[in-house]
């Protein structure tokens, strides 16, 4: 389970993701999020998962974490749930 500091961290990350593309799209539904926010975060991630995960990579875990998400439909955060589910479930499992 990945350290609590770490979860913020990259949560954090993805909500600079988020403010940027909204800034860039406005508001509004956006089919494209995942490769927008993973061309964002690409060359960002190595110091969390430990590996240069490929922006199709970065796709795959935002759309898996963005399904759990919204079938789980947690009290957390959404940026603070896709953080612990990429670095416990997900990136490990693409090394």
């Amino acid at each position: 389970m990945a350290d609590r500091d770490t979860v913020t961290q990259l949560g954090r990350l993805l909500g600079a993701a988020a403010r940027n593309h909204h800034e860039a799209h406005g508001a509004g539904p956006a089919p494209r999020w995942a490769s927008w926010y993973a061309s964002w975060l690409e060359g960002k991630l190595e110091s969390f998962v430990g590996f240069e995960p490929t922006v199709e990579q970065i796709t795959g875990w935002l759309q898996e974490a963005d399904t759990r998400y919204r079938s789980e439909e947690p009290d957390t955060k959404w940026p603070y749930f896709y953080a612990e589910l990429i670095l416990d479930s997900l990136a490990p499992a693409a090394r």
